[in-house]
């Protein structure tokens, strides 16, 4: 496994922090679902 660091704007880190909680899923596990998606939508 990879360990990426990368500044977010505040306001996008909030929405995904609420969005993982209402999903009872890690921040992580948010963000990976959320990449994911992106590169699978692309195929």
């Amino acid at each position: 496994m990879t360990n990426v660091n990368i500044e977010i704007p505040d306001e996008i880190h909030k929405k995904a922090k609420i969005q993982s909680a209402i999903e009872e899923i890690t921040l992580k596990e948010f963000v990976i679902n959320a990449i994911k998606e992106k590169v699978e939508k692309k195929k």
